[in-house]
């Protein structure tokens, strides 16, 4: 009888007892296992011919803490490849980043004419900054209303299944839309009616599609995903828009308008076969995983339930709403139609550079604890309370002034609000529960599509009493108010941390891929 030492490797490889490179000799001393601690004997067998991986732990085991070392430079250097390269290569295996890109580029490419199109018409019919945030906050009432009367009903149904039948709506209210304004019968009420069946729909939409990244990507890619993403959209919202402003303000009548909605309705009609193939793909981490760990018996079920998302996290990015980044879907359609120069369109390229400058740095690290995610959202709001600032203090400048400080300006705002949109959303898919994911999405859409008509009423009727400067400085205060009213929190969060991570290292670990620590 003779011991060989089965090393952490796992493979049998016999190893001199000092230490030395595996030879594949026989030995004859008792050994101890590294792996459990214990004393271990086996028969006697010759070893096997000396194969490609002997060779190369010929000169690699100093035991096989070498290798392990060689393992965590290959993932320090995997960590380090730049975002678009890791999905790259992901993609090459897996589609399903490939599909949800492709889905996010047609569909931002349609709705970056609506976008424009849709102000220039209201404004046409009524001329009023209030008609527009209302349009705005009939389209997004019906997010509060799924949270509040429907808030589990994701929870129930394949999210990516419900969009397909939210973005076939989509079809249909925007070709009405592009008929009606075609043959001059739209109205205001009629507007009205389109943005609430709309707001409807956006309101299961929006939470379903934030669903289908948190359970169709693996969570290690949802930061750089995300990251991708948002550059990917902000090309074509820099694009796009400046097209689009270009002929409806090249054209006094109703039909560039009717144009772009119809192009809109073609677009999202192109984005159905992708989700198609995306359901018929299957989730990457959907709720099999922590089904099954129900399903397990009560000694071997995990003992820590999984954790809701606190609600003080949905209040932050409520107030990034409403204060710091919402307001600027109504302050730049305001500003392009009442300056009525084609060079403000240069405002979506500064918002380009702002977007690819932000969407690296937040894609690097995402925090793992909730207080600094929360941090990070605090530091985009001063920053976006010093753009309102320049914005407010630079509106009634020369021309040559006016135009340098909306770049500036705009371009700030959307690097500070890109960078928060990421990591907010990344760290809430990598701790969602995803058996709760649909729940967790529609708090999120409340928080941030929901209050737009909270932010849109109000800055549609600042801008009438105060015109556009003084709206722009009363968000400025509001926004610094905010971030100091905020620090008392942090500070409360910040000194609770080390217990935390002491109660979470000492409770049991969470089976099915449960929800991460806050």
């Amino acid at each position: 009888m003779s011991t060989r030492w089965r090393g952490c490797c796992g493979r049998g490889v016999s190893c001199s007892p000092i230490g030395r490179a595996c030879s594949g000799r026989w030995t004859s001393a008792w050994t101890t296992s590294s792996r459990c601690g214990a004393w271990t004997r086996t028969n006697s067998k010759p070893s096997p011919p000396r194969s490609g991986w002997r060779r190369r732990a010929k000169a690699s085991c100093s035991s096989c803490a070498a290798r392990r070392a060689a393992e965590r430079a290959r993932v320090r250097t995997r960590r380090q490849r730049p975002a678009a390269a890791r999905l790259w290569r992901i993609g090459r295996r897996d589609p399903r980043p490939l599909w949800l890109l492709l889905d996010n580029l047609i569909t931002t490419f349609g709705a970056a004419f609506t976008l424009i199109a849709l102000p220039f018409l209201v404004m046409r019919l009524s001329g009023r900054a209030l008609d527009l945030g209302a349009t705005a906050a009939i389209e997004a009432l019906p997010s509060l209303l799924l949270l509040f009367c429907f808030r589990g009903a994701l929870d129930r149904i394949d999210p990516a299944r419900l969009l397909w039948w939210c973005r076939a709506a989509y079809v249909l209210i925007n070709a009405t839309l592009a008929v009606a304004t075609w043959t001059q019968a739209i109205t205001l009420p009629l507007i009205y009616a389109l943005a609430l069946i709309g707001g409807l729909v956006w309101a299961v939409a929006y939470p379903a599609g934030r669903a289908c990244f948190g359970l169709y990507l693996r969570r290690g890619l949802l930061a750089p995903a995300n990251a991708v993403f948002a550059v990917a959209s902000s090309v074509a919202m820099m694009a796009m828009p400046m097209l689009a402003g270009g002929l409806i303000l090249a054209s006094s009548g109703p039909h560039a308008l009717a144009a772009a909605f119809a192009l809109d309705a073609l677009c999202v009609a192109a984005s159905l076969p992708l989700l198609a193939a995306l359901r018929r793909r299957g989730p990457a981490r959907g709720r099999s995983a922590s089904a099954a760990a129900a399903d397990m018996p009560a000694p071997l079920a995990p003992v820590r339930p999984a954790c809701d998302i606190p609600r003080s996290y949905y209040l932050y990015l409520l107030a990034s709403t409403v204060l710091a980044f919402g307001p600027v879907q109504l302050l730049l359609p305001v500003l392009l139609v009442q300056r009525h120069d084609p060079a403000y369109l240069a405002i979506y390229a500064a918002q380009f550079a702002g977007i690819a400058l932000a969407a690296p740095a937040a894609a690097r690290q995402v925090p793992a604890a909730m207080a600094d995610t929360l941090r990070g959202v605090v530091l985009c709001w001063i920053g976006a309370a010093c753009a309102y600032a320049l914005l407010g203090a630079a509106a009634d400048a020369p021309k040559g002034v006016a135009l340098a400080a909306a770049l500036l300006g705009f371009g700030l705002l959307a690097a500070a609000s890109n960078h928060y949109g990421i990591r907010s959303l990344s760290w809430l898919q990598r701790s969602a529960d995803p058996r709760r994911m649909g729940r967790e999405m529609t708090w999120f859409s409340a928080a941030t599509m929901g209050a737009m008509p909270l932010s849109s009423l109000a800055v549609g009727l600042a801008v009438d009493r105060l015109r556009w400067s003084g709206a722009a400085h009363a968000l400025a205060a509001a926004t610094a108010l905010a971030a100091l009213a905020a620090a008392p929190h942090l500070l409360r969060l910040r000194r609770r941390a080390p217990q935390r991570a002491q109660d979470e290292a000492a409770a049991p670990p969470v089976a099915g891929g449960g929800a991460a620590s806050h």
